[in-house]
């Protein structure tokens, strides 16, 4: 495992933590297939949904990684970071949980479809959080992949805020984007307020992820844009695909 692809995966959404949609199917695995091949070091991170049982998925709370103080505009939230493992195999899931952002019964909206107005503050505080687990770990990813619309902003990060630290410095990121029904852009004035740079106004996280990515990779159901990468249905299709995508971005071609 010491000439492994150290690989980060950074998802909104993987099952069987929560529903089964395309995306997390895919996001949930790819890393298994991956880790299998013994090529390649994975760990994969997502925020700790209310709709995530503690108890059924046997999630605890690893104290060490706990308690980092997350910068959103003026103020600060606390991270807690628990994990679980993947029914079936030894791939453990790390979860940013958070009370404000995270302790309620859905993802992106609540019971009556009413979107939480807060959610592009919770993308950030997601990648953030993220990142600064990865710091606390001291694991160096050779590629971060991130998948949905809270992941976004993940890259954007990675390029910005966290581009001169010693354990980044060399990371590839690659992208996969998901539709969702529902708009949410930063207005010049959030994107000041939370200290991101003006690339951002007018910009969802999907299309921030799309623009600081160094490669993309489009689900099944997309229409790729200019020629670019896609997975197939099947996961030994995922696998190649992801592989052939990672090594082309690690040796500086374009996917």
């Amino acid at each position: 495992m010491t000439n492994a692809m150290r690989t980060l995966f950074v998802s909104g959404e993987v099952a069987p933590f929560t529903h089964a949609s395309e995306l997390s199917r895919l996001a949930r695995t790819l890393p298994e297939h991956l880790h299998e091949t013994g090529d390649f070091e994975t760990r994969i991170m997502m925020p700790r949904y209310g709709i995530v049982s503690e108890r059924r998925n046997r999630l605890h709370e690893v104290i060490r990684l706990s308690g980092a103080a997350i910068p959103i505009g003026d103020e600060t939230e606390s991270l807690k970071v628990k994990v679980a493992s993947i029914p079936g195999i030894r791939l453990q899931v790390y979860f940013m949980d958070n009370n404000r952002y995270f302790k309620r019964k859905g993802i992106f909206s609540d019971k009556q479809d009413k979107l939480f107005p807060d959610n592009l503050e919770r993308a950030l505080f997601f990648s953030r959080g993220v990142l600064e687990t990865i710091r606390k770990l001291g694991w160096s990813p050779d590629v971060v992949h991130a998948f949905g619309w809270i992941s976004g902003l993940t890259p954007l990060l990675l390029r910005t805020e966290y581009a001169s630290d010693p354990l980044f410095e060399n990371v590839k990121i690659v992208y996969t984007p998901e539709t969702v029904n529902f708009e949410a852009r930063f207005t010049a004035e959030q994107s000041a307020h939370l200290g991101l740079p003006e690339e951002t106004v007018g910009r969802s996280p999907v299309e921030i992820g799309l623009h600081f990515t160094d490669a993309v990779i489009y689900p099944p159901s997309f229409s790729p844009v200019n020629g670019a990468p896609q997975f197939g249905e099947e996961a030994e299709d995922m696998r190649a695909k992801a592989v052939s995508v990672y090594e082309q971005v690690s040796n500086g071609v374009p996917a």
